[in-house]
């Protein structure tokens, strides 16, 4: 009962959501992806996680960022490898350990949200920008299937984690964009590759996402606006 508590009915959806998902995909083509189910349903834990501000989300990004730098590198995407097995995986440690130095007053797993000032989110803007045009063209080069989007889902998830780790709800901005942009990424790879099954649940897994980013960026909003208040 404790655990049915735990998670809203919102977020019950998108942890069912994946898992019927995997289910559809596998009685459409006929085909089972374990790794790829595996990886789904530890991000939608993970992103569900992040959302309430739980500290536990690290251990499944773990998971879900090393199995999916594993299905990144069959593809070719080697802007998702080079984010998730050089980025992500190391930054899961270092998030844990900075999410427990942030930790709200009378809670073990809970952190404080915060907004950046609006001349840093201009500043933010422009580095993206610049980030995203300079990656494209340097994927383009090396045969990138679908450079300036791989580019986009690369560096926007690089300053997202950064604005995650120190608890800035602007992350949420970037992620529904990475989120989207990742889903026309695998849908390509869906269609390019003789549609495999494990690339639709992967599409799958970030329409989750998606859902996910919105709804924790009205959260964290609010959580945000709440602490500004109280300090």
């Amino acid at each position: 009962m404790k655990l049915l508590r735990f998670f809203s009915p919102y977020e019950w959806f998108l942890l069912s959501s994946i898992i019927i998902l995997n289910f559809v995909v596998f009685f459409i083509t006929g085909q089972w992806d374990a790794l790829s189910a595996i990886a789904t349903i530890s991000g939608v834990l993970c992103v569900v996680l992040v959302a309430k501000g739980h500290i536990s989300n690290y251990l499944f990004g773990l998971i879900q960022v090393s199995l999916y730098t594993y299905l990144s590198w069959g593809v070719g995407y080697w802007g998702e490898v080079a984010l998730n097995g050089l980025y992500y995986v190391p930054m899961q440690f270092i998030g844990f350990f900075m999410w427990r130095k942030r930790i709200r007053e009378g809670s073990k797993t809970r952190v404080k949200a915060k907004n950046l000032t609006r001349q840093q989110r201009i500043w933010l803007f422009v580095a993206c920008v610049i980030l995203i045009t300079a990656g494209g063209l340097l994927l383009k080069y090396y045969n990138d299937p679908a450079p300036f989007l791989d580019s986009t889902t690369t560096f926007l998830s690089i300053v997202a984690m950064y604005l995650m780790v120190k608890t800035y709800s602007e992350q949420w901005y970037l992620w529904i964009t990475v989120n989207v942009a990742t889903i026309i990424m695998w849908g390509m790879a869906f269609i390019r590759d003789g549609q495999e099954a494990g690339h639709l649940i992967i599409a799958s897994m970030w329409c989750v996402y998606l859902l996910n980013s919105i709804h924790g960026l009205i959260i964290w909003k609010k959580a945000a606006k709440t602490s500004s208040l109280t300090n």
